[in-house]
């Protein structure tokens, strides 16, 4: 869901983030599990998705409080605004099909796409998707 949006898209649902009840830690999960693979492909992110992946980890029953959960929240703006700076580029994505369905997997900024034998025995050809 979230992994086919643009920068400034995910940044929106990054900011968005404050809206949620401080319980809801689904879609906190998905937020940074789709901001990871910007982290891989743009260096200048892994810092504030590695905060905001930290803070979000801090929101499970036991140990929510109100100052974590103003932690995740500023944290989703810090990176929501370095994902902005980016524009509204798409993450370009492996689109080989593998036994599972399709890679999916980030691709290099160089945009070389992945070799046969990282899709696990897959025989097909790989594809880019953008």
């Amino acid at each position: 869901m979230y992994d086919e949006l643009t920068a400034v898209e995910l940044a929106e649902a990054l900011t968005r983030v404050r809206q949620l009840a401080p319980e809801m830690t689904g879609p906190l999960s998905m937020v940074d599990e789709a901001t990871l693979g910007w982290s891989l492909r743009y260096p200048q992110l892994t810092q504030p998705q590695q905060a905001f992946s930290q803070a979000r980890s801090r929101q499970w029953p036991r140990t929510r409080t109100e100052q974590t959960w103003q932690e995740v929240i500023t944290t989703a703006d810090a990176l929501a605004a370095a994902l902005r700076e980016l524009g509204d580029v798409r993450l370009a994505r492996c689109a080989a099909p593998t036994g599972w369905g399709s890679c999916r997997r980030v691709l290099a900024e160089q945009g070389a796409p992945c070799t046969s034998q990282e899709h696990l025995g897959s025989d097909s050809q790989t594809v880019v998707s953008s």
